[in-house]
């Protein structure tokens, strides 16, 4: 399978994390990075050995260096950046979340789906071995039939970020790190719950701090909470009728531990380099064979996620300023 040409948008400091995974693969290379400013596209590029530099993203599209790029713009650029590359047939990799509403998710698969080409929401957690080795352990049935779920992420920000702080950007805790305990919640329960119970705690703009219970036709509960002002151990943990699986640090899982009658099972699965590799493999394996998403993250489980917070913004009073011109 030839390599897959890699050009970044955005070179903030999760683009830094992706450039360093591609960096370690036989099956991605990077070429090209674009940034509204030249200058920080420059630096970014001497430091990952990037040959193409473009100020703006539209040249990038129309310059024929890339065959897919990784989208890290702030939440509420994800679907005009996007756009213009599927535009020109050029895959997409969106960081998460995929869009900051529904809407633009829906947008932006419609326009993925007139184009033919991939589009995949950058959720890294669900390709970490530690998370397959759990997916196979409940559907073995060691630990029975799941009847909860309970995860938290959660963290002290002591310093004013504005990305997080912004109704314009779609800050707040809900979008930058609820999502991954939304994610954990749909591999093992599904992504449309029956019923979503929100509180949150709010500043002037964004979530601070939500808490998130979510009820399933098969009666099972998740319990889910995220914050950008208070800690937490960074946890997950499925619970079933014949045991249960805790998962440290669940959103960069490495290990699970399974505890059942027959006693406790601590499994190691490791990450390949710094965590982003597997959904950059993900990627190129579904491009080299034609396939216009993931069979492990579809889009439109994606666009499910974004439905769940859009409910749970409702229910908490989070009104980003730019859905007013949708």
């Amino acid at each position: 399978m030839r390599k897959i040409r890699w050009g970044i948008v955005g070179p903030g400091n999760i683009a830094n994390r992706f450039a360093a995974a591609v960096n370690n693969l036989d099956c991605a290379e990077l070429s090209a990075v674009a940034s509204r400013s030249e200058e920080r596209a420059r630096t970014f590029a001497n430091e990952h050995g990037i040959p193409h530099v473009f100020c703006g993203y539209e040249a990038m599209a129309a310059s024929g260096t890339v065959d897919a790029v990784y989208i890290a713009t702030p939440h509420n650029l994800h679907q005009p950046c996007a756009e213009p590359f599927l535009n020109a047939g050029i895959h997409v990799l969106c960081e998460k979340p995929m869009c900051a509403t529904a809407y633009q998710g829906r947008k932006l698969k419609e326009c993925a789906d007139n184009n033919g080409v991939f589009l995949m929401e950058a959720m890294w957690t669900r390709f970490l071995p530690a998370i397959a080795e759990a997916v196979k352990i409940v559907s073995r049935g060691d630990i029975g039939e799941v009847r909860g779920i309970k995860a938290d992420f959660c963290g002290m920000v002591t310093e004013p970020v504005e990305r997080l702080n912004k109704a314009s950007l779609a800050g707040g805790s809900l979008l930058d790190i609820g999502v991954y305990c939304l994610h954990f919640a749909a591999i093992f329960l599904g992504s449309s719950p029956a019923e979503i119970i929100a509180v949150a705690h709010n500043d002037d703009e964004v979530d601070l701090h939500t808490g998130i219970f979510m009820k399933y036709e098969s009666g099972a509960i998740a319990d889910l909470t995220s914050a950008i002002c208070v800690r937490k151990p960074e946890d997950a943990y499925i619970y079933g009728t014949k045991g249960y699986i805790h998962v440290p640090n669940f959103f960069g899982a490495e290990e699970i531990v399974v505890h059942t009658d027959g006693g406790e099972e601590r499994i190691v699965r490791e990450w390949l380099g710094n965590g982003f590799e597997e959904e950059i493999i993900e990627c190129c394996k579904c491009i080299g064979e034609g396939k216009t998403q993931s069979d492990t993250l579809p889009v439109e489980e994606s666009i499910r996620i974004l439905e769940q917070m859009d409910k749970v913004r409702a229910q908490i009073g989070i009104i980003y300023p730019f859905e007013t011109e949708l």
